[in-house]
């Protein structure tokens, strides 16, 4: 933490010593956009659904939305290009007058949001230092809440990996920003108090143990306690629409908003270094064909793994972090043959750490290996995952449906159907005669493999499988598990909506005896005015898990969200 806040420091002054000079092209860069640095807008920004409904209007047609977050630069090009649309399209007639004001509106405020960003791409040098967001959570539980994902299921889901226990758990943050020519940085910071969590009885400990071929049982996700964490902190260069980034990063790589199969935000962060084509390109030729491209590559070092199998040995000890932890790469390539069709190959590989040194072959070996070898070749723990998005013909602003497709130790999901994890899903933008109402639907399937119980998220070398400080990097479906989740929004502005949702989620009892867990879930966002919004959300929550409790058990969930944007508004 010490040396991701000192590498913090370095911008930030260098920022606020630089931002003292108003005179354009000092030296500091041509004040080209493609040049210019900016902060990554947070995965879970109002921003994303905003932008989704305008390019299922037609009105934003170069947007990647299985590959998030964005920049806020890039942000602003995609309203600068739905700007365009909005003008050319200013005499229209054909569309209703309902549609037509939300999308005026959509526009408008996204303008708002992005009003110094907009101007940037108009030649103005960016040079900004401010405080993003000031904000107050708190959650009540009452009752037992579920928490271990990669053994049983989880009540609270993509959610940063923050902690969370049986009662009151609050959490202060604060997010900063600054940007000056090619050079930003970003810090996301919070005070955590949280509830204990009802162990999990010695009974339920030994299947675990079992289940992941450890001499004692892993610990899961912890709670109970006061502390100060730093969410996502890094530090990026720009140069030529291309990004580099150092620090502690969220990724969302899907177009599920229930999360996808192969990264998302349901655990903490990990630092990485990290490569982004932040706005697409096109090859030449016959490459024109694959339409715009965005490109993103990343390598991080994981965080609170506990045991590794080496050779004839287990290492490790429950609830204590490996000295040595394991790494973790990433590449995924987004296509866009047409404004409706968008799809992506991504894959991500654990490597090296307790057993298995980092070097140039073994890195290598991470990302160019197609085979599986054992002993001291072994390529590592290797993950593949292909999405596919498309928008309806002659329903484009109405319907689009995706599918996210994801394999364990395969090359390519596509080629092992059988074996693969699937989660398709559809989304309705308005629905007939609610025009300010929508709804989305996603499965999840993860059939039977017959090499174990558990077998996706999971590996024999790397014995707490696909996990960052305890919680799954990928979707919160689990191991061995199906299920289902549902929205439908009612939505008053771009920033405030009522939502309902419910989710449910059955693990085979050939592991872990299995269980299921159902939820219902209302929530609201509303913008009390441009600088404070408040959200509130009740969730109830009905789940049976023999290895915890032989009985069903209920919780329920009650947040509130209170945040403070300073420079909402023209930022």
């Amino acid at each position: 933490m010490r040396m991701s806040a000192t590498l913090l420091l370095v911008p930030l002054v260098f920022n606020h010593a630089r931002a003292q000079s108003n005179v354009p092209g000092d030296g500091y860069g041509d004040c080209d956009s493609s040049n210019m640095a900016s902060t990554y807008v947070p995965i879970e920004s109002w921003i994303y659904p905003a932008i989704e409904r305008l390019a299922l209007a037609g009105y934003v047609q170069t947007a990647f939305a299985g590959l998030r977050p964005w920049t806020r630069m890039e942000s602003a090009r995609l309203v600068a290009e739905a700007q365009e649309k909005q003008s050319d399209q200013a005499n229209d007639l054909e569309s209703g007058e309902a549609v037509s004001a939300q999308t005026n509106r959509l526009i408008k405020d996204l303008a708002r949001e992005f009003a110094v960003e907009l101007r940037q791409q108009d030649g103005r040098c960016n040079r900004q230092v401010a405080i993003d967001s000031i904000d107050w959570r708190s959650s009540a539980i009452a009752g037992a809440p579920l928490t271990d994902g990669y053994h049983t299921a989880q009540t609270l889901i993509n959610d940063y990996g923050r902690p969370y226990g049986q009662g009151s758990n609050l959490y202060t943050g604060i997010s900063l920003r600054a940007a000056a020519g090619p050079f930003a940085s970003y810090v996301r910071a919070e005070l955590q108090q949280t509830a204990t969590t009802p162990l999990t009885p010695a009974s339920g400990d030994a299947a675990i143990a079992a289940a992941d071929f450890t001499p004692l049982a892993a610990v899961g996700p912890t709670s109970g306690f006061t502390r100060g964490r730093v969410l996502e902190a890094y530090v990026s260069y720009t140069f030529h629409n291309s990004q580099l980034s150092f620090g502690k990063q969220a990724m969302w790589w899907g177009p599920s908003q229930g999360g996808p199969l192969l990264f998302s935000n349901n655990a903490e962060p990990i630092t990485m270094l990290r490569y982004d084509r932040v706005s697409p390109f096109e090859l030449p030729g016959f490459g024109r064909w694959l339409g715009p491209i965005r490109v993103q590559l990343f390598v991080g070092r994981l965080g609170g793994q506990q045991f590794v199998h080496v050779g004839s040995e287990t290492l490790g000890q429950p609830g204590v972090a490996l000295a040595n932890q394991p790494f973790i790469n990433g590449q995924k390539f987004s296509f866009k043959p047409s404004p409706s069709l968008e799809f992506s190959v991504s894959r991500t590989t654990i490597f090296a750490g307790a057993g298995a040194g980092f070097t140039t072959a073994t890195f290598l070996r991470s990302i160019f290996s197609y085979t599986n070898t054992a002993g001291k070749k072994d390529p590592g723990d290797r993950r593949s995952d292909v999405d596919i998005q498309y928008t309806l013909p002659h329903l484009n602003d109405l319907v689009k449906i995706y599918v996210d497709t994801f394999a364990d130790d395969e090359l390519f999901p596509l080629a092992y159907p059988t074996h693969s994890a699937w989660s398709p899903g559809f989304y309705v933008a308005r629905l007939p005669r609610l025009p300010h109402v929508d709804f989305r639907a996603e499965g999840y399937l993860t059939p039977r493999r017959e090499n174990f119980p558990g077998f996706f998220y999971f590996n024999v070398h790397y014995l707490s499988g696909y996990t960052n400080q305890r919680q799954l990097l990928g979707s919160w479906i689990g191991r061995e598990s199906n299920g289902y989740q549902l929205w439908s929004n009612w939505w008053f502005s771009p920033r405030s909506s009522v939502q309902v949702s419910a989710r449910r989620q059955t693990e085979a009892h050939v592991f872990l005896g299995g269980g299921e867990l159902r939820d219902l879930r209302v929530s609201t966002d509303l913008a009390l005015s441009s600088h404070w919004q408040l959200s509130a959300t009740v969730q109830q929550e009905r789940w049976r898990f023999p290895i915890i409790s032989p009985t069903p058990t209920n919780n329920l969930t009650t947040t509130i969200e209170l945040s403070f944007h300073p420079k909402a508004g023209g930022r």
